[in-house]
């Protein structure tokens, strides 16, 4: 069985195209490194991380417009037959995808794109959580307890350290956000406490 894949011609300028910006990484002299697709040769098995934007159908070919974390914006398709055994949901628009397949660069194509061989969802990037720095003193030595927390986190633990407070076995508690500056009073838990 052979695949044939539609490739589009052109004469317009790469600068305004899709994929003059978009990375990829690939295995290297030294090891994985990471490139711009245009810039890599022709046939180079490559590895992209992005989620898609659009996808249209051209023949036996499914064009997939991909939009990568910098806004980069890169092209790849997907042949008919392996499309058929991919479940559709896989390379639908709005899914963060990564792509396993062979850079397509040549200079009549009207942009580099990424001929795929593996296709996978992949979740798409959580937020990081801000973290804050629970400080207290505790025991009859007065050590210097200090933890890196969630807000979550810092709220869960907070009342037990309020209530070694009331027993006399913890002092000096505060709550320092990333810059260090005190934020003890945005937590429930150590203004009931306070109020009481």
């Amino acid at each position: 069985m052979t695949a044939t894949i539609d490739t589009p011609t052109t004469t317009t300028p790469t600068d305004t195209l899709p994929g003059t910006a978009f990375r990829v990484t690939f295995l290297g002299l030294a090891g994985p490194a990471t490139a711009l697709l245009h810039r890599l040769t022709d046939t180079r098995l490559v590895t992209a991380t992005a989620t898609i934007t659009d996808r249209r159908f051209t023949g036996r070919t499914v064009w997939l417009h991909l939009l990568a974390g910098d806004g980069a914006r890169g092209l790849a398709c997907l042949d008919l037959a392996s499309a058929m055994t991919t479940p559709a949901d896989h390379y639908a628009s709005g899914r963060h995808v990564r792509l396993v397949g062979v850079a397509r660069t040549h200079r009549n194509l009207a942009a580099p794109y990424i001929a795929v061989r593996q296709l996978a969802p992949v979740p798409a990037p959580q937020p990081v959580e801000e973290t804050f720095l629970l400080r207290y003193s505790y025991g009859p030595y007065a050590r210097l307890m200090e933890r890196t927390l969630t807000r979550r986190q810092v709220d869960l633990i907070g009342p037990v350290v309020m209530r070694a407070a009331d027993r006399g076995h913890a002092w000096n508690i505060e709550v320092l956000d990333a810059d260090g500056l005190d934020v003890t009073d945005t937590f429930e838990c150590f203004v009931e406490s306070q109020a009481a």
